[in-house]
């Protein structure tokens, strides 16, 4: 990246700052402009034309998935899913970085954090919910069982291939 390019990114996210300081933008409006920044940098810099762009989209989508928390906080329904929801939208923001730069053959690494997330949050919502699972004692039986199982399907697929 070159100077100007460098120089411009540094007066934007100044004057996002002080905007912030100054009271003239709320912390929700200040996270999604950011985030959204620099979703607008990694379009504008060539988005996968250019392998190092992604230091672009991964901040600017973990941005807008904390802005869209902090928002769906203030609706009821959301409010009342709970903390797994927070864990599914950051899983769902390295699915998304996954998805557009899986044209890179090395950048398979969101997938990883992107599922686990993604999982955790449902299992946590699930347990939020789910009466049979408040007990906990149920989750001393489900949760080895289900490391059985994953750990079996690995060794199945790996022996057939």
């Amino acid at each position: 990246m070159d100077k100007k390019k460098l120089g411009i990114i540094l007066i934007v996210i100044g004057i996002f700052l002080l905007l912030n300081t100054l009271n003239l933008i709320g912390e929700d409006i200040f996270i999604y402009i950011l985030g959204g920044g620099f979703i607008f940098a990694y379009f504008s810099f060539g988005a996968r034309k250019h392998y190092r762009n992604i230091g672009f989209l991964i901040p600017g989508t973990i941005l807008l998935a904390l802005a869209l928390f902090s928002d769906l906080q203030r609706i009821e329904f959301f409010r009342n899913i709970g903390g797994g929801l927070f864990f599914v939208l950051l899983g769902s923001a390295f699915l998304i970085v996954f998805i557009h730069t899986r044209a890179f053959s090395k950048w398979d690494w969101p997938i990883y954090p992107g599922l686990a997330l993604l999982i955790f949050g449902l299992f946590i919502i699930t347990v939020e919910k789910t009466e049979l699972l408040r007990d906990l004692t149920v989750l001393n039986y489900l949760i080895p069982v289900i490391l059985i199982a994953a750990g079996s399907l690995l060794i199945f697929k790996q022996k057939n291939n």
